[in-house]
């Protein structure tokens, strides 16, 4: 094989077929975030070993279309396209006037190109390191995997409280450079959309205010079959408003991640699952009524041992039948 010169290498690299990705994100009032967002997708590399087109799908939450005003001057400026490629990547719009995140997240399905090859989505309040699809697509051509999550690290604002930081409610848990895993979500994540779509996965509009249809998405992908692996290099940065960094939020949102976990089992889960579901929201309560004495010494541990309550908690009454709705926009945080 000659590869001393490159030019065997070169042939094969100038042969390769760009492989069609989609890029969506839903927003709802962040025209802030949007413009950060694509301006970040723009600079995308493209390395010629693993070549890509990309069409950018922005789906607007908010019925009267506000989000067209962060979008236009991407498309008026060259940036994008809104149609034909020309060396630039496609940008499209689309309003869904159905509120709540899971119809937003269908129509983004919904709305790709059917040569849509591999699909991603991110939040609207994030943004991605330059060579993120890159990274995405080599973890991929190593692993053969079906869908790659990648880490999601917090950008917090500089007057921060320095308890919830030193804590650490707001990092995530990393793993090894393509290590398979079972889980994934919305916020950082590449998978085979025609893969994704024979196995009929949709995100599950029954549960339009309580969050976590992405865990329940992906969890149905992993019992179907799809393998996921972890891309360390694909790396999206997360602003985190200072509104968030308080008590009732963390606190809020640890009860909302246990209780949308109960909820998807309650849907999807045999009856097997939904007991162990109730006896380990117990065993979490119980272990957080252990280790929250420390939060007098180790805001970290502390705020581990109050996590385990109100995740707990929310396992427990989940599976008891109450569903609790963080988004629902009238009365957000509510419990049904």
């Amino acid at each position: 094989m000659k590869n001393f010169d490159g030019e065997v290498i070169e042939q094969h690299i100038a042969s390769k077929k760009p492989v069609n990705i989609v890029v969506a994100f839903l927003t709802y009032r962040r025209p802030d975030g949007v413009k950060k967002l694509l301006e970040a997708l723009a600079h995308q590399v493209n390395d010629p070993a693993r070549p890509y087109t990309l069409t950018v799908l922005v789906v607007d939450n908010d019925a009267t279309g506000s989000g067209q005003v962060a979008v236009t001057p991407f498309i008026e400026s060259g940036m994008y396209s809104n149609g034909d490629l020309g060396g630039a990547p496609i940008l499209k719009y689309c309003v869904e006037k159905e509120p709540g995140i899971p119809f937003a997240r269908n129509r983004a399905l919904e709305e790709s190109p059917e040569n849509t090859e591999l699909f991603c989505f991110l939040d609207d309040d994030e943004w991605p390191v330059d060579n993120w699809l890159d990274s995405m697509l080599a973890v991929r051509e190593i692993t053969s995997a079906d869908c790659i999550y990648g880490p999601v690290e917090p950008v917090y604002p500089e007057d921060a409280p320095e308890y919830f930081i030193r804590a650490g409610v707001f990092e995530r848990k990393r793993r090894q450079d393509r290590q398979r895993i079972n889980y994934a979500a919305s916020n950082n994540v590449m998978f085979d959309y025609p893969l994704f779509r024979n196995l009929g996965l949709r995100f599950e509009e029954r549960m339009r205010y309580t969050g976590g249809t992405d865990y329940l998405f992906f969890n149905r992908a992993v019992r179907g079959g799809v393998k996921i692996h972890w891309s360390s290099s694909a790396l999206v940065y997360d602003i985190i408003p200072r509104s968030r960094m308080t008590w009732k939020w963390v606190l809020q949102r640890q009860y909302r991640l246990g209780n949308t976990f109960a909820v998807s089992d309650i849907f999807y889960g045999s009856t097997k699952q939904r007991i162990y579901r109730l006896v380990y929201g117990m065993a979490r309560i119980g272990l957080g009524v252990m280790i929250t004495p420390s939060v007098l010494f180790s805001p970290y541990w502390g705020m581990k041992g109050l996590s385990h309550i109100l995740r707990g908690a929310g396992m427990v009454t989940g599976i008891l039948g109450h569903s609790y709705q963080e988004y629902r926009p009238d009365a957000a945080g509510t419990v049904t």
